[in-house]
């Protein structure tokens, strides 16, 4: 499994990121739910909190080899929710749905503000 992260698309005062999970497996899986997300300066350590769950759990996204997932990660501009920004991240840890282990993606992005940091449900493209 292999992470990747779109750019930022804003509207309406949201800002939201497209979060991909990619089999890059030689064989099928299949994922179910939300992806554990949290943001990680570049020595390890932890800024905020992790992306809380928002909306439905989803269903289940079978995925062939080289196929992906998505899920969506959402914070809001600068302002909307107080004036106050987390730092900017140095690298996304990934917990995809069922599985223990952490996914790491070099990333200056997602800069949350208002302390609203989200993650959807993983769906087919």
């Amino acid at each position: 499994m292999k992470p990747r992260l779109g750019p930022a698309d804003a509207g309406a005062g949201n800002i939201r990121f497209d979060l991909q999970l990619i089999n890059e497996g030689k064989a099928s899986c299949t994922l179910q739910g939300f992806p554990g997300v949290s943001l990680l300066r570049g020595d390890g350590s932890t800024i905020g909190v992790p992306a809380t769950r928002e909306g439905g759990q989803g269903t289940a996204v079978k995925l062939a080899p080289g196929e992906s997932a998505h899920a969506t990660l959402r914070t809001v501009n600068k302002d909307v929710e107080g004036p106050d920004c987390w730092s900017a991240p140095t690298l996304l840890k990934v917990y995809p749905p069922g599985l223990k282990d952490a996914l790491t993606l070099r990333s200056s992005t997602p800069v949350v503000c208002g302390d609203t940091f989200t993650v959807t449900a993983l769906r087919s493209q």
